[in-house]
């Protein structure tokens, strides 16, 4: 009778932790697909920026003489310091983004979700100034004639695209820790 009342009480309990452990898997899951699909699309616009770098950097060698405008050289200066502005400040935005208490906070507050959506906007963020400064340059470049200006742009929007480059795992380490 013993034996009875124990298999009748225990078989329940066991069922629901049979059920909880698909049920956190499947979670785990989730979270990982979620952080694929968002470190693809974050992945693909660096990607996508990068190669509207090197084609910028293409037609200024190729066809940078042809392009040629008369330009006021106040306006190439502005650019100049725009330039240095957007790559510095890209390093700054990446930085304030990325800061360990801010993303404990979101994780904590908002969950995984919104943390992955918070990697991925600040990385598209990132993106898109270093995309900007390459259509400096390639003004730069319009204004003056010479394609070294645009190659001077393209080296900072490379450097600020390479440092925007979200790595898989790194992405994981900062889930994997935070939620």
């Amino acid at each position: 009778m013993n034996a009875e009342l124990q298999t009748c009480v225990l078989a329940p309990r066991a069922s629901v932790r049979q059920l909880a452990r698909p049920k956190m898997a499947t979670n785990l899951q989730n979270v990982l697909d979620e952080l694929g699909r968002r470190h693809r699309s974050a992945a693909r616009v660096v990607v996508a920026f990068f190669m509207l770098d090197l084609v910028l950097l293409a037609i200024a060698y190729f066809a940078g003489a042809s392009l040629y405008r008369t330009g006021d050289p106040s306006i190439i200066m502005g650019l100049w310091i725009a330039i240095l502005v957007f790559g510095l400040g890209a390093f700054v935005l990446r930085r304030t983004k990325f800061a360990a208490l801010r993303l404990k906070d979101i994780a904590a507050v908002k969950g995984t979700s919104a943390l992955l959506k918070t990697l991925q906007d600040t990385t598209i963020q990132v993106a898109s100034i270093g995309g900007a400064i390459a259509l400096m340059g390639f003004m730069v470049t319009i204004l003056t004639g010479d394609w070294t200006n645009m190659l001077r742009a393209s080296g900072v929007a490379g450097i600020v695209l390479v440092y925007g480059y979200p790595f898989r795992s790194a992405w994981q380490r900062v889930v994997i820790q935070l939620a």
